[in-house]
């Protein structure tokens, strides 16, 4: 299961949609109306994770002035301690009310908390710096959802370097890179389900790009991806990495099994390359 939507009762339909829209980049449907129960809402959606319904009832009026039992607040994640900051510092300068500054809490996130037009407690956070280090243990498990094929994994893990990104002592995620002579392709990238979406694939890509290859005298990296997911992609593309090739059916023949993504079978494979110089 997948949890696609949240939703709030709002007696100012309009307000409450133009607030997410504006501070959190969110993008609304058009407004929808049933006139027999009285009832309006929108849909905000974000760049991801769940959806925000917006609902207007002329009877629900109702709000509640202290904790409860229930929904205790929204939380939206920002990629550094500094955009935390900067969100905080703008809804003062706006007006709004800031419920708790920013500090860091007891489980490691970096976090300010405001409260939006109709009271509703929203948090901004942060993870810390993820610890970017050698594995002196490759870590199979995470390895093996970006490839499923285990003996191709040990086969490159031979002669590439495996890099590893902790985060409160867990490992969030694994880049792995092999190294030829002026250049290197990266061979797998995956972070654990709880931290994705939280800038851990990035920052792996980066540490790679900016710290690793330099040292190595690297002008240029490759990556590889399937059609089947899209974000990969456009993550690689922000990154600076371009697409120079697609490789059909590669999935199909060098793969034993079918590998399935958002319920598309995954067949060619797009090859991306990144002048570093």
């Amino acid at each position: 299961m997948q949890l696609t939507h949240i939703a709030l009762w709002t007696d100012h339909l309009e307000r409450l949609r133009d607030f997410y829209v504006k501070y959190f980049n969110g993008k609304s449907n058009e407004k929808y109306v049933n006139p027999k129960k009285g009832f309006a809402s929108y849909f905000v959606y974000f760049e991801s994770g769940p959806a925000l319904e917006i609902m207007q009832r002329q009877d629900i009026s109702e709000t509640y002035d202290k904790e409860h039992i229930g929904l205790a607040h929204l939380a939206f994640h920002a990629d550094t301690k500094e955009q935390v900051d900067q969100c905080i510092e703008r809804f003062r300068a706006d007006g709004y009310t800031i419920a708790g500054e920013t500090r860091t809490s007891g489980d490691g996130y970096y976090e300010g908390v405001i409260r939006d037009p109709d009271g509703n407690i929203v948090e901004i956070v942060a993870n810390g710096e993820p610890e970017i280090s050698t594995a002196l243990f490759p870590p199979y498990e995470l390895l093996l959802e970006a490839d499923p094929d285990r003996e191709k994994i040990e086969a490159y893990l031979k002669d590439s370097d495996c890099f590893i990104a902790r985060v409160r002592d867990s490992i969030a995620g694994v880049i792995v890179v092999r190294k030829g002579e002026d250049q290197a392709e990266i061979m797998n990238l995956a972070v654990a389900d709880i931290f994705r979406r939280r800038g851990i694939a990035r920052k792996l890509l980066q540490y790679v790009s900016n710290k690793w290859a330099p040292a190595q005298g690297v002008g240029l990296l490759r990556i590889c991806t399937g059609t089947s997911a899209a974000g990969p992609m456009m993550l690689y593309q922000q990154e600076g990495f371009d697409l120079v090739a697609v490789d059909r059916n590669y999935f199909v023949r060098n793969y034993a099994e079918p590998i399935w993504e958002n319920g598309i079978q995954c067949k060619h494979q797009l090859i991306l390359e990144k002048q570093l110089r």
